[in-house]
């Protein structure tokens, strides 16, 4: 392995750090409510990416000196191309030139990543494509000051993000035995690795591991519009890429098949998947929905899970459920009278989710109507980059560029337990 390799790699592990630690940052308005167990992992992570710092510096120094060993009259390459080590050294501290403020170098990765977007990468100088970071593929790694406001989206504009645990990842898999398989007991004579201590989330047919997959999105841009100011243009990929991530990952974590995208929770609540039969509740009349059948959803999953359960429904499930009535004429859906609320049914927040399936189109295996604690049974896998390419020639002739950009998420059911199904 050539020293630049090794340089490029340390550089590479420490950026990686970088965006993690960001995206837990970027997740919390209020740095006051941010969970102790990932402000914990926030410092991890900046203690990391600072080491992998340190290494890629003391690497760079010692090939400095290797190098005018070797040249000792001056004349060697490295001298003359001090300009792309300074350059190569921005990039291990986040991309911006030496000594430049936090509001400069935010304002400098907006230049130059705007500059790709419009020019693409061979317009950019040596600085600036030091702050424009390619993955293994050659895609243009989006700036974390630019991609955290779209991560920031993601839970406004979904539903299901905002309520199940994300977890940032760097791998393409996930074990979750860590998580699901714990063993406890009271008292040294009853701990054992058996079956019955395994956390009751965790059925046997249940995953080991949850798979990060690629979510793709193809923009057009006119060419009109890539000549905007460089904070018009990046608002507009912010936005137009953060209301087609979220519909994309709301469908999927709602019923996405597996294949080449998340497992849904209705796809693992199916007749025959991994949420058994007596945490079922079948309608009396198919196609009806019932208030006493949905009350009774509740209390088929363990208490610990009903108490922090919320009701999941699909679009016609949604409307035959807020016109269910008592004995007296009043509605039982109780809608949110506050902003950022969720709507109420039976004391439980009810959310609707247009992903899942329709009352008319699931079957009698599909389930329409979901009730469970999805923090504690679904997970999803968040690899918190998103990369882009730029198709130059592919849409020329329309007066477009396009624009192929890519997001790594993975999710799956991980605790069958926490979930009760509806059969419609």
């Amino acid at each position: 392995m050539t020293a630049n390799t090794r340089l490029q790699e340390l550089m590479d592990k420490s950026l990686s750090c970088i965006h993690l630690a960001r995206a837990i940052k970027d997740r919390y308005e209020d740095p006051a409510k941010m969970p102790a167990d990932e402000l914990a992992q926030m410092k991890h992570l900046n203690k990391e990416a600072m080491r992998l710092r340190q290494l890629a510096e003391a690497e760079r120094e010692h090939s400095d000196l290797e190098s005018w060993a070797s040249s000792p009259d001056g004349s060697h390459p490295v001298l003359q191309e001090k300009a792309g080590r300074e350059a190569a050294v921005a990039q291990a501290t986040g991309g911006a030139p030496q000594g430049m403020s936090e509001t400069m170098a935010k304002r400098f990765h907006t230049a130059a990543f705007a500059k790709a977007l419009r020019s693409g990468k061979q317009a950019l100088s040596l600085e600036e494509k030091a702050a424009i970071i390619e993955d293994s593929t050659g895609q243009i790694i989006v700036p974390h000051d630019l991609a955290g406001p779209i991560f920031l989206q993601l839970p406004r504009l979904g539903v299901l993000r905002n309520l199940a645990l994300v977890r940032p990842t760097t791998s393409n898999l996930v074990d979750v035995r860590a998580m699901t398989q714990a063993t406890a007991g009271w008292g040294k004579i009853e701990l054992s690795l058996n079956a019955t201590s395994f956390d009751a989330g965790m059925a046997a047919t249940g995953p080991n591991t949850v798979t990060v997959q690629n979510l793709n999105a193809l923009v057009q841009i006119g060419v009109d519009e890539l000549a905007d100011t460089d904070a018009n243009l990046v608002s507009l990929i912010q936005d137009i890429i953060g209301q087609q991530f979220a519909q994309m990952e709301d469908d999927a974590f709602a019923n996405g098949n597996g294949t080449s995208k998340p497992f849904g929770i209705a796809t693992r609540a199916t007749t025959g998947g991994l949420i058994p039969a007596s945490q079922s509740v079948t309608a009396a009349n198919a196609g009806s929905v019932s208030g006493d059948e949905a009350k009774k959803m509740q209390y088929l999953i363990l208490s610990r899970f009903a108490n922090s359960g919320a009701y999941l429904a699909s679009d016609d499930a949604t409307q035959a459920i807020a016109l269910l009535k008592d004995t007296t004429g009043n509605y039982l859906w109780q809608p949110s009278n506050q902003a950022g609320q969720p709507d109420r049914l039976f004391g439980r927040d009810f959310y609707r989710v247009s992903g899942l399936p329709s009352m008319t189109g699931a079957g009698a295996s599909d389930p329409s109507v979901l009730f469970g604690d999805v923090r504690s049974g679904y997970l999803v896998a968040d690899r918190q980059q998103v990369t882009v390419q730029r198709l130059d020639e592919r849409y020329a002739d329309q007066g477009l560029v396009g624009f192929l950009f890519r997001q790594r998420v993975g999710g799956d059911v991980i605790r069958p337990a926490a979930f009760a199904r509806y059969m419609l």
